[in-house]
């Protein structure tokens, strides 16, 4: 729901702030999930957590996933998605975007000068 009663006013609806609206997301989530991904609820959880300093990092969300993914290459006979590998490639387009866009600000440089010399 996105209202809830004012505490001051009965009477008057106002909305949720974020924190309140995502605490009824995630119990949601969980009453739905977490029989079936126990693991999956406490990481979608801990990533949402209100306070940033506590999230995990890549690094423990990859020590999380890699037994999901260990499990299911088992189940699926070793053909699922190699999370690290997608990581890697995420990180691989970041830098090259960065690349691009250096070389761009330098040719942008380039031609100043020759225009203003």
């Amino acid at each position: 729901m996105a209202t809830r009663s004012d505490p001051h006013n009965p009477g008057r609806v106002i909305g949720r702030t974020e924190v309140e609206r995502r605490e009824v997301y995630m119990k949601n989530l969980e009453d739905q999930l977490l029989k079936s991904h126990p693991i999956l609820v406490e990481m979608v959880t801990n990533c949402l957590h209100n306070t940033p300093q506590t999230r995990p990092t890549v690094e423990q969300l990859l020590e999380t996933l890699t037994p999901v993914q260990d499990a299911m290459d088992k189940i699926h006979g070793g053909r699922s998605i190699n999370i690290a590998s997608v990581l890697h490639m995420k990180e691989t387009k970041e830098k090259d975007r960065k690349i691009e866009e250096l070389k761009v600000k330098s040719k942008v440089k380039a031609l100043t000068l020759e225009i203003l010399f």
